[in-house]
């Protein structure tokens, strides 16, 4: 009987979660418009649907005066047609040409050249003939130079920018095509003015030039080996499908002959409301807002959209494996096959692909990162709207193979199939899927992305909202069952090799001639919107006295607290202002303690219980400053501080540790001489501001680093305590009650160190000319970065350019001037 009760007891508990959340119809104060939301919200997030089908999701949070905008098309990737790939792409950058009103100074005649190169781009890609083809493409360029004479480029961008927006900009993906602003909530109206003409009016003009943005994109993709490695990755998992089929940028011989009448027939299929939503997340009013979309977007016309079929995929039998050759460091991905986002067995995906990496406690954190048997490991989900992968990434050692690598892979997956985890990693995964979504869902940036993706993929605000709940019903057996289903000898593996890749087609682009640009011209609707006052908005500053509470743990640890009274998380800081610049071993020391435990608690330990706890531990070195923090659930907050200031104040030196780390270190420099991006925006940015000698290449020697004994690298992390230090807390926690706490938990000495003095860099001499250098890298496209000797251009600074002389690589540019 006991039983009986006891099982009854959990179907009702069971029953009540289920109810908690649950879609009513509502209907706004003055009954025009119907709308749902779900109950148990906490973001009490609102969904319509207008007559004419156009989806709008409103989202309320007021703590800034901006709003956070997406309107998106249920079209990506996966619909361009197999003989036309890069379609949808080509659109997305069209789609910021202007409009009949907006981007012309007479549409009228513009319109008449806009035709005859429709037309001819129609007898251009029928055409095979090398000569005809060119001679054609003269044409284009001609009739191009002359309807560039009327129209006026990046009149959107100058809307916008009127508006206030910044973040215009779009993306494309397999399932959706989204475009985003984010923009001040007074010009709420005039936003959704310009969005009106622009979705309803488009004109794809100066598009030749455009083609030569794309083509860019594209040769940019040819040399990026993450990009190849996901491309090798699909196209072997997906055989049939467009996600394996055809890529979002398309092949290179449907981009070399481009359709603009069938770019418009994409168009006219899928940019209609009934296949669209509109995304408003910050500071609105919800009853205003709706009247105001349907004001603008209202009389939008339905279309009829084609419903997206796929032939099913075989079931996988046996590994796959490909090889790609880009120019920088080596790696090795595994994937497999995963259901889709919206499969019943979507949550298990989840739960197992944070079981096996999670970034600190999972099989591939505790069994290969933090026991440095790769130089780098990682895995996580990718659930779509038809089909799902998981994908894990590795880096070998010095004289390990990447095939080693996978396999080490491959044996946690064994490990998971077998049932060789804690069970605790289930709960815990659970509380930091908590963590995450209130973390989201107190952003209106985060909110309107999460709100975006579940729109692509048709998965229910219900569903998103239960998920976490239903994860905590999930059993070790469930992982274990899930894990055998899925995980099997079917894997895609794709191998990236140093080297250059012989068989890349780059796109050539033809020659055009250079457009007479119309930069002082302004259309009449651009007229308009600029001349319409902004409504007024008025500013809310920030009071130091009143909205920062201070306190104080002694003279030289001063405490900033800003109230949390949206929930209960919160962020912890101790913070040093020193530096690498102050101390040259610092970082290796930042970097040491992530690796070793303390004397009473090995480093799986210390990670398992901040896991478990929902924390976020961080700490890590600037130039010259030193961050030590933690972040999660508030009840948690001073169980983990505990954990981490006995890390901190009894670090237990491990030497095989330390050897193993800067054995990796030295590894990461060598793949550093053929990363690009650390080449050029790293080693060549710091000899341009600093010359020869620079953060970047002033740094301990191989030789020093092996030098160095693991007592000395904790000394200095017992050490940074007795430095003057800051506190900075966001959380609920009331100044008095927080400072009691850290009396208790955070000792400080009487008197505190002053910090070492920094080392200086002496900044490059300015110029008043125009300067280039070249980075040599073998590679299909260019990279060219201008940067400007004045304080309004600020670009990023940072690391080594004694690589430099090693290395041979394709032309990177960089200019220098002076305003």
């Amino acid at each position: 009987m006991k039983n009986l009760i006891t099982l009854v007891f959990f179907l009702f508990i069971a029953e009540m979660l289920h109810a908690q959340y649950q879609t009513v119809k509502k209907t706004s104060a003055d009954g025009k418009y119907s709308y749902k939301v779900v109950t148990g919200d906490p973001t009490q997030t609102r969904f319509y649907t207008l007559k004419n089908g156009l989806q709008v999701i409103l989202h309320e949070n007021r703590n800034e005066p901006k709003i956070m905008t997406l309107i998106t098309t249920r079209a990506g990737g996966k619909n361009d047609p197999s003989t036309n790939t890069g379609l949808a792409h080509y659109l997305e950058h069209l789609m910021f040409k202007g409009t009949g009103n907006l981007g012309t100074m007479d549409y009228a005649k513009e319109k008449i050249y806009l035709n005859q190169i429709d037309d001819l781009y129609e007898v251009y890609r029928q055409t095979t003939d090398q000569d005809k083809r060119k001679s054609i493409y003269k044409q284009i360029d001609s009739i191009s130079t002359l309807a560039s004479k009327i129209a006026i480029p990046n009149e959107y961008d100058k809307a916008m920018s009127a508006v206030g927006s910044n973040m215009t900009n779009a993306f494309t993906s397999f399932e959706m095509t989204a475009y985003m602003e984010n923009i001040p909530s007074n010009n709420l109206e005039k936003f959704l003015n310009i969005q009106d003409e622009r979705f309803t009016n488009p004109v794809f003009r100066l598009f030749h030039t455009e083609l030569e943005t794309v083509y860019e994109e594209k040769n940019i993709s040819l040399d990026n080996g993450q990009s190849k490695v996901f491309e090798g990755m699909f196209s072997g998992l997906f055989s049939k499908h467009p996600y394996g089929t055809q890529t979002i940028l398309g092949a290179v011989d449907h981009l070399k002959n481009p359709s603009i009448k069938t770019i418009r027939n994409f168009y006219n299929t899928y940019y209609v409301p009934n296949n669209m939503v509109v995304i408003l997340a910050g500071d609105i009013n919800a009853d205003e807002t709706i009247g105001l979309v349907d004001k603008y977007f209202g009389d939008w016309k339905t279309g009829n959209v084609p419903k997206f079929t796929f032939e099913s995929e075989t079931p996988a039998t046996e590994p796959k494996e490909m090889y790609v050759q880009t120019p920088d460091e080596e790696s090795v991905a595994i994937g497999f096959r995963m259901p889709n986002k919206n499969d019943k067995e979507a949550i298990l995906a989840d739960l197992t692909s944070a079981i096996l990496y999670n970034g600190k406690s999972g099989l591939i954190d505790k069994n290969l990162v933090n026991a440095q048997k790769v130089l780098e490991g990682y895995g996580f989900n990718y659930l779509l709207t038809d089909y799902g992968l998981i994908y894990f990434g590795g880096k070998a050692l010095q004289g390990q193979t990447l095939k080693e690598v996978r396999q080490l892979v491959l044996d946690q997956i064994e490990a998971l199939k077998k049932g060789n985890f804690d069970e605790s990693l289930i709960q815990a995964t659970v509380n930091n899927q908590k963590v995450n979504k209130v973390r989201e869902q107190e952003n209106p940036m985060w909110m309107a992305f999460t709100l975006n993706d579940l729109f692509s993929t048709g998965t229910p605000w219900e569903n998103y909202l239960r998920d976490v709940d239903n994860m905590g019903k999930v059993t070790k057996q469930d992982i274990v069952n899930f894990a055998n289903k899925w995980f099997g000898n079917n894997h895609m593996t794709v191998y990236k090799l140093t080297g250059k890749d012989t068989t890349v087609q780059k796109v050539i682009k033809p020659e055009i001639t250079a457009l007479e640009i119309n930069r002082s011209a302004q259309s009449e609707f651009l007229r308009n919107i600029t001349a319409t006052p902004n409504p007024p908005l008025k500013p809310v500053f920030l009071d130091y006295q009143k909205d920062i509470q201070f306190g104080a743990l002694g003279k030289d640890v001063p405490i900033w607290q800003v109230p949390n009274k949206n929930n209960k998380l919160f962020d912890f800081y101790y913070v040093f202002d020193m530096g690498s610049f102050n101390i040259k071993k610092l970082p290796l020391a930042v970097e040491y303690l992530k690796l070793i435990g303390s004397q009473k608690k090995s480093n799986e330990q210390i990670n398992k219980e901040l896991y478990n706890l929902a924390v976020d531990f961080n700490i890590f070195t600037s130039n010259e400053q030193v961050y030590v923090s933690m972040s999660g659930l508030e009840e948690n907050r001073e169980k983990a501080l505990a954990i981490i200031e006995d890390l901190m104040r009894n670090p237990k030196p491990d030497q095989d540790a330390l050897n193993k780390m800067i054995e990796a270190k030295i590894k990461q420099r060598n793949d550093n001489t053929l990363n690009k991006n650390s080449i050029f925006w790293s080693a060549l940015n710091n000899y341009v501001d600093y010359g020869a000698k620079n953060p970047y290449n002033d740094v301990l020697s191989n030789q020093e680093m092996r030098s160095i004994k693991a007592t000395e690298m904790t000394d200095l992390i017992k050490s940074l305590f007795g430095y003057k230090h800051k506190v900075y807390y966001y959380g609920p926690t009331a100044v008095p009650a927080l400072t009691a706490q850290l009396k208790k938990a955070h000792k400080v000495a009487p008197k505190l160190k002053d910090y070492p003095p920094a080392r200086k860099y002496e900044p490059a001499k300015t110029t008043d000319e125009n300067n280039i250098y070249f980075v040599n890298y073998d590679m299909i496209q260019t990279d060219i970065s201008l940067q400007r000797w004045d304080e309004a251009y600020d670009v990023k600074k940072h690391l080594l350019l004694q690589l430099l002389t090693n290395i041979m690589v394709a032309v990177c540019l960089q200019w220098c001037f002076r305003k």
